[in-house]
């Protein structure tokens, strides 16, 4: 038996392609990254401290593709080992710096868990006074026996809180006499 019923075709509107999907960032636990970390020995890093590390690199590059990659800036990497430490850096180009950084620490089976970058600053002159400020202000609470910029046992969050605190007083400064 044919069915003989008219066909119903229906209105479909013009095609338009979904939002692109926002990245999303997987929630990786840092703190058993650290302590992974303090119990490392000589062999290769543990795969979840090498998936905390990638997604703290990749999220640095969607912040500086958004902000600038080519800016004076400070940054604070919170770094991962048997001794943990907090290190106050400064650079034009803080994506290459701090991936020469993770190279090097990885050598030494040393592992970034956490990075902080500044707002830029004008000039190379501002941004090392702005660097000298936040390693005085971390010095007195932390000790950096091997170099100036590395503070063993540091707290990231006061390291934070040094380099912002630093770039906004010298920025202001800056600011006032323009």
């Amino acid at each position: 038996m044919a069915l003989t019923a008219p066909l119903f075709i229906p209105r479909v509107p013009p095609f338009f392609p979904p939002p692109a999907p926002r990245r999303r960032f997987v929630h990786i636990d840092r703190t058993r990254a650290r302590n992974l970390m303090r119990d490392v020995g000589n062999g290769p890093l543990p795969e979840h401290v090498q998936l905390v590390q990638a997604q703290t690199r990749e999220r640095l590059r969607v912040f500086l593709a958004e902000a600038g990659f080519r800016h004076h800036r400070l940054y604070v990497l919170e770094v991962a080992s048997r001794h943990p430490r907090v290190k106050i850096g400064v650079s034009k180009e803080p994506y290459d710096r701090i991936a020469r950084h993770i190279s090097e620490y990885n050598r030494w089976q040393h592992a970034l868990i956490r990075v902080h970058v500044t707002d830029p600053l004008p000039d190379r002159l501002t941004a090392r006074r702005a660097e000298v400020q936040a390693h005085t202000w971390m010095d007195k609470h932390f000790t950096a026996p091997h170099s100036r910029e590395e503070f063993m046992d540091g707290d990231y969050v006061f390291g934070k809180i040094c380099a912002d605190t630093a770039v906004s007083v010298l920025t202001q400064d800056s600011d006032v006499r323009c």
